[in-house]
């Protein structure tokens, strides 16, 4: 087997840029001070001077950025009691002042970045409570945090239904499976929005346990035709039998496509759910034939705007 090398490579540091006259005779001289063991006095003595002037005098004397004392040479120290004694004020190196302003500017936008990206899940989350009409409530993800900071969840404190038979448990996040082995361990409730997407997904869906269910994809077609005044009980030909018809399109081999398709089932389900009702009246479909128009209850108002 062979044996892994590992090689760390110390980057150099960066060439200093002073900017004060007397910067090459300070550093002379802190070189002939630097002449034998440093003793402790004299490291007392240098973390005085970093303590009483700050980090940014030590950076502006040493023309670069100042690490601490014990990232430094000895020398450098010494350079540090030198300037202090003598008072000089020298001002920060230009590049280091450019850095800095763009690490602000950077910061800022990031700032103002996380402001609107709030506002908007607090407009996205004040909108979904005003339409689900259950009361709901935040909490954090105390174990796990996302790539922007902790995930905030769902929940309620009954229990809801979303789909068609989809649970959402009292007390969890909406995103949770009810049979979830290792529930999520969330904080207690906290006033600001949820920001979980899959949370955020199911508040558009859920309901009550007592609540209909919404209708399916295809049902929502079927209450739409019948909302449009399209959808009619007709009686043709000799048989004189009953068969409901979407007036809008045309039949597939039937009375030259003038009955429109057949809808008998789709439309019979709708009325066990008492979505849909036929008028007793007889009228004009829109192909100019006479039938019985089948119109929506409120419930099935009620399921079409959800």
């Amino acid at each position: 087997m062979r044996r892994r090398i590992v090689v760390t490579a110390l980057l150099s540091e960066p060439d200093p840029e002073p900017t004060y006259p007397e910067y090459e005779e300070l550093r002379r001289e802190a070189r002939r001070k630097d002449g034998g063991p440093i003793s402790r006095h004299t490291i007392v003595r240098m973390e005085h001077v970093i303590q009483h002037r700050g980090g940014d005098w030590c950076t502006a004397v040493l023309g670069r950025g100042f690490p601490g004392l014990g990232r430094v040479p000895s020398w450098e120290g010494w350079m540090l009691i030198l300037a202090d004694e003598r008072s000089l004020a020298p001002e920060l190196p230009k590049h280091i002042v450019e850095e800095r302003r763009r690490r602000k500017e950077a910061e800022e936008a990031r700032a103002e970045q996380a402001r609107q990206r709030r506002e908007r899940e607090q407009r996205r989350w004040d909108a979904l409570l005003a339409a689900v009409g259950v009361e709901m409530t935040v909490r954090e993800n105390t174990r796990h945090t996302g790539v922007r900071g902790s995930v905030r969840h769902a929940t309620s404190n009954v229990e809801l239904v979303s789909g068609r038979s989809r649970k959402h448990p009292a007390g969890r996040g909406l995103c949770e499976t009810p049979n979830r082995a290792d529930p999520l361990h969330l904080s207690e409730p906290v006033e600001e929005p949820a920001n979980c997407h899959r949370c955020l997904d199911y508040m558009e869906k859920i309901r009550p346990l007592d609540a209909p269910a919404p209708p399916t994809p295809s049902e929502r077609k079927i209450l739409e035709l019948v909302r449009s005044g399209a959808v009619f009980t007709l009686r043709p030909g000799r048989t004189n039998t009953p068969t409901i018809r979407d007036t809008s399109s045309r039949s597939t081999g039937v009375a030259w496509g003038h009955l429109g398709r057949k809808v008998d089932a789709a439309v019979k389900k709708l009325e066990s759910k008492e979505w849909v009702v036929v008028d007793p009246e007889y009228s004009t479909t829109q192909t100019g034939g006479f039938g019985w128009c089948w119109r929506l209850t409120e419930a099935g108002t009620a399921a079409l705007e959800s």
